[in-house]
Order: C-alpha cells, then structure tokens, then sequence
C-alpha cells in the first residue's frame, strides 16, 4: 500500500517559536515553524484521500499568545473512537527517547470541538500512552517556544500497521501498567451499542453460540479503557465483529492469540485490520466471511460504515468450527430461529432495504 501522505519515518523535527494552528472551518491544520513554513509532519488525515490544509499566518507573532515551555504535538483530538485511536495517538511514539524533555502534549479540537468529550473517554488511556503527561488544548493560533512535530507512526491506509517504534512504545506502555485479567474465550459484542448500524442481523444469535461454547460475551463500551485492555490481554481466543475494538485489542493481546474476525462488510481496509493486529500482537487472525447482503437506510445511496450485515450463519457456524474456535457438532436451525425473524422485522420497520452482495 502507498502511503498517501507519508507517514510511518520514525522520525521527528524540532521547532523554536512554531505556531500551532487548531483545526478551521476551511480545512487548515498543523504547525508553521519560525519562516512561516509548514511542517509536513503536522498534517491532519481523517482518511486514504483526506487530509488537512496548511494554514497560513494570519497575524503577528507578537498578537499570538505564547506558551513557553517543551511541548510535543499531539494533532487534533477525535471524540470518535476509531478516529481517535487512528489519528490522535499517532504521534505519541516519540516520547520513547524525549519524555524527559517534555513538558506536556500539545492537542488541538476538530472542528467543532468534541475535546471535552474525547477527554472523558479516552484519556485514561492517553495517561498510559504518554506516561501522564500534561495536556495542553490550544484553540487559537498559539506561538511555542520549543515544540517537537513527530512523523505520524499510525494511523489510515497505509499507516495502520504501524511503525515500528510506535508498535513498541504503544505496546510496552500497555504492558507495563495492564494486568491480565478475566476469561481465555472472549467474544466481543456490538449488539449493545446505542446506535444499531454498524453491526450484523442477529448477532444474538452468535452470542449464544460463542456462550454455549464457553465464551464470556463482552460489551466493550460498558468498561473504562483499563479493563478493556486487561480483558484483551487475558484473552487468548477473541471472536468479534470486525471494527475498532481490534484496533484496541493490538495493543494488548498476547502473542500466540487467536482472532476470529467476522466481517459485517466487504472493505478494503479489512486486511489491513488484521495485519495490524498481527503485527502488533503477534496474533493469527482468521477472516470470516459468511456476508451475503447488507440492509441499508431507505435513502442511502452505498452500502457504507452505519449497514447492517445480513449472514449466512449456517456458513459462519461451520468456519468458527473449522479454525477451532467452537466445538462440532450439529448446526442449529438458524433460518426458524425467532430472534433472526424479529431482528429483519425490524429492518423492515426502520424502512431498510437489501442490497445482495455480488
């Protein structure tokens, strides 16, 4: 995979007296050093084919407030779980060699903001990542004395595997404060969340397998981070929906684990899912593909992130057994089953439509 817009160098720059721009209405984003140039490292990407624009100096230095001090430049902070993950720890990487040097990392809101929120959730695990540094939220165009701009070594496309140093710093942070703790057999659920797109028709239909075959059911945004992490670690078989829990679980599984990945969609970004939880972790990941539609809104236009798969469960049961994830034995009647006839019918009733896979 080409990397759009570079990323994965283990590399970093020093600045003087650099501004940092927060994320505008009109795309622009990052950091200028000293002659007004944009750092490259200090671009924004929400994704393969977005990224955020240089922003220009829009006043004088001496009109901008100035933070004195050593300050790392974290990127902007994402309230959306993948996007955070993939965007806002990206840079974290160097404090491997400088966090005696640093005085706090330096974030910025996306768009609109949303940093309160990302806070709350996730900085816990920002604690771990970058051993409690202070952060620092600048919301206007802010002169710092001393700012190091890390090359991204994560993030969309290309960069989800990982660099290097951002795979061993990130993993050793996690194992050096989370203890492993709770069932060998874990099946993590999406059927909990609030917003029901995103997920599969039925999927408490393989709850009950996965319990029958002595799995814990776990329900990921029930948990704080920490136990999250610790649940992974202690897993050494994981069954689940692809989507951003894996991203999570990398950072903690152990070597030797094994992964059932159940694909609620066809996306291009799927293989590189896994291969980063392989190389992450160490762990072998088993695609399963048993998708034959996806329902859709009424109005939608693709089949996109908010679908629900459709499965043929009959085929899921039968690859969960072959990779050894449950026992064989008899395959239970999924098509009479009532919970699948009451879960279409609420597709029906959300006006969804079908759309076969090809």
């Amino acid at each position: 995979m080409k990397n759009r817009f570079g990323g994965l160098s283990d590399t970093f720059v020093k600045l003087q007296n650099a501004v940092v721009f927060p994320h505008a209405q009109d795309n622009t984003c990052g950091v200028l050093n000293s002659d007004g140039e944009f750092c490259e490292f200090s671009r924004g990407v929400m994704g393969p084919k977005r990224a955020s624009l240089a922003p220009q100096l829009p006043v004088a230095e001496s009109e901008m407030p100035l933070l004195k001090g050593n300050y790392l430049y974290g990127g902007w902070l994402r309230a959306h779980f993948g996007h955070f993950l993939l965007e806002s720890t990206a840079r974290l990487w160097a404090l491997d060699e400088l966090a005696e040097d640093i005085d706090g990392v330096i974030f910025t809101p996306f768009r609109n903001g949303g940093v309160g929120q990302a806070q709350k959730r996730y900085g816990p695990f920002l604690d771990i990542l970058s051993g409690s540094k202070p952060l620092r939220v600048v919301r206007e165009p802010t002169q710092v004395e001393n700012i190091v701009v890390p090359d991204p070594g994560f993030g969309h496309h290309a960069r989800i595997l990982g660099s290097q140093r951002y795979r061993d710093y990130t993993r050793a942070q996690v194992a050096a404060v989370i203890k492993p703790e709770g069932a060998e057999r874990l099946y993590v659920s999406r059927s909990a969340l609030m917003d029901k797109r995103g997920g599969v028709v039925g999927e408490l239909l393989i709850e009950a397998v996965m319990q029958a075959n002595g799995y814990e059911i776990f329900h990921p945004q029930r948990h704080s981070i920490p136990d999250q992490l610790a649940r992974y670690k202690a897993a050494r078989e994981l069954v689940c929906l692809d989507g951003s829990a894996l991203h999570m679980a990398a950072y903690a599984l152990q070597p030797g684990a094994r992964v059932g990945m159940i694909l609620r969609r066809h996306a291009n970004l799927l293989d590189g899912l896994a291969k980063q939880v392989e190389l992450f972790a160490g762990a072998k990941v088993f695609s399963l593909d048993a998708l034959q539609a996806s329902w859709v809104d009424e109005a939608a236009k693709r089949v996109d992130f908010r679908s629900m798969g459709e499965l043929d469960f009959e085929k899921l049961h039968k690859s969960l057994v072959e990779h050894g994830f449950i026992a064989d034995g008899p395959t239970p009647e999924y098509a009479v089953d009532p919970i699948l006839k009451t879960a279409f019918a609420e597709m029906h009733e959300k006006n969804m439509r079908r759309v076969p896979v090809v």
